[in-house]
């Protein structure tokens, strides 16, 4: 569930100025703010129901986009890039192996290639 969120979240992140301002309203309260469904639907002047089921049609909009563009996943791979040339530089520091510069340089340059 918590996963779930922090995708809903980041997709949004992604993906939010292309949504409508009515969706983009709703998303800002609940990814943002953290707004729960009931108090988006106090400050919105509809039904908790409505909300809810803005945010799913909301998230199916946004992985329609994630699906088309991949802006998230590319995102991902290059967090994970990132994660493992720090993961091989603070090896480099405590055993001054140098293998270790040459899989940096090659994560370097897979990573330019894409």
């Amino acid at each position: 569930m918590f996963e779930k969120k922090m995708k809903l979240d980041a997709l949004y992140e992604f993906y939010g100025k292309m949504l409508t301002d009515k969706q983009n309203e709703i998303m800002d309260l609940f990814c943002n703010m953290d707004y729960s469904l009931g108090e988006i639907s106090e400050l919105q002047g509809v039904s908790r129901q409505a909300i809810h089921d803005t945010i799913k049609r909301t998230e199916k909009v946004l992985d329609h986009y994630e699906v088309q563009l991949g802006l998230y996943a590319r995102f991902q791979e290059k967090q994970e890039a990132f994660e493992s040339i720090l993961a091989l530089l603070a090896q480099y520091e405590m055993t001054r192996d140098e293998t270790c510069i040459s899989q940096i340089k090659q994560i370097a340059t897979d990573e330019s290639e894409m």
